[in-house]
């Protein structure tokens, strides 16, 4: 058996631990995979996964995102249609049902997919046929189905919003991918892959990041998830001149000494550091690189002078 590669997935902690060892047994077997997780969660990363360690890697991947697409485009993208279809059809247009033939195709937020779709979608995976919009010609494709979704679909099945002969059929394997935010242990893996590839892509001089740097991104909640993250130290990384980053190059949105600067009062306990101790360190860091210019300080750490005179005072610095 080849080694597993997980490509862009990253994580220790027992939740993916758990997901990497069901990835590990279902990758080989030709069988539907339904993954179920907020937006951002890095969906699409895990179907990659599945795929380049199947028996199928060698073959298309294809991915489509059911969201915000029309009945009529949507099928014409999965079943392909003839020239003279429907307006703008001038040609004749394979759909990604027959380009994955052999390989696998990846739905995306399939709980948006119409109800329309959903029954033709369900046709195919009974049948292997795939018939273009406009012919009546039949193709037989051999097409492993991975699905995606964000929304709770026994929910939208009681809902009467999505079929649940189609649930069934999709849900062969059911993973759930925990919100970052559930996996705190699992941000310094990441973060430091998503800073190799933003130095690969950019040529930036950025080498790694301070302890102090990664336990503010370990304290934030994430609403966006892995791919928020991901943008984040990019960011960072492209605004950065110096070979490290610190807390200064942290969007100040995201900076837990903003969140207190603007009145929480609240400590909470982040890897063995308070929040107190934190704030005082990169007040001090921050001092110390803008040569105790507490003007320039207080513009890198989003808050207003006035209020780091009364920080400066509080901590004896």
């Amino acid at each position: 058996m080849w080694e597993f590669v997980f490509e862009g997935v990253r994580g220790k902690s027992p939740a993916m631990n758990g997901i990497f060892e069901v990835l590990r047994r279902v990758a080989p077997a030709n069988i539907s995979v339904l993954i179920e997780g907020q937006s951002g969660t890095g969906k699409e990363l895990l179907a990659r996964a599945l795929h380049n360690n199947s028996l199928r890697r060698d073959k298309p991947f294809e991915p489509i995102n059911c969201a915000g697409l029309t009945e009529t485009l949507l099928e014409s993208e999965l079943f392909g249609h003839v020239r003279g279809a429907f307006t703008g059809a001038a040609n004749d247009r394979k759909g990604l049902l027959e380009i994955a033939d052999k390989g696998t195709l990846f739905l995306d937020e399939i709980g948006d997919m119409p109800a329309n779709m959903q029954a033709k979608l369900l046709r195919f995976l009974e049948g292997g046929i795939v018939i273009p919009v406009g012919s009546h010609k039949p193709t037989v494709v051999d097409v492993r189905v991975i699905s995606a979704t964000n929304h709770d679909l026994t929910k939208l099945i009681e809902e009467k919003k999505f079929r649940q002969d189609l649930y069934f059929r999709i849900k062969g394997v059911s993973i759930s991918v925990p919100s970052l935010r559930d996996r705190p242990e699992d941000i310094p893996a990441l973060s430091e892959y998503f800073l190799k590839e933003a130095v690969a892509e950019t040529g930036s001089p950025v080498t790694g990041i301070t302890d102090t740097a990664m336990t503010v991104l370990s304290g934030y909640e994430w609403p966006g998830n892995i791919r928020q993250l991901r943008n984040c130290i990019r960011i960072m990384v492209v605004m950065c001149d110096r070979r490290t980053l610190d807390v200064q190059d942290i969007p100040p949105e995201i900076r837990q000494v903003r969140q207190l600067a603007a009145g929480s009062k609240a400590v909470r306990d982040i890897g063995g550091v308070s929040l107190n101790e934190l704030e005082k360190q990169a007040i001090i860091d921050t001092l110390t690189k803008t040569g105790e210019n507490r003007e320039k300080a207080a513009k890198i750490l989003g808050i207003g002078e006035r209020t780091l005179y009364r920080k400066i005072k509080k901590y004896n610095l």
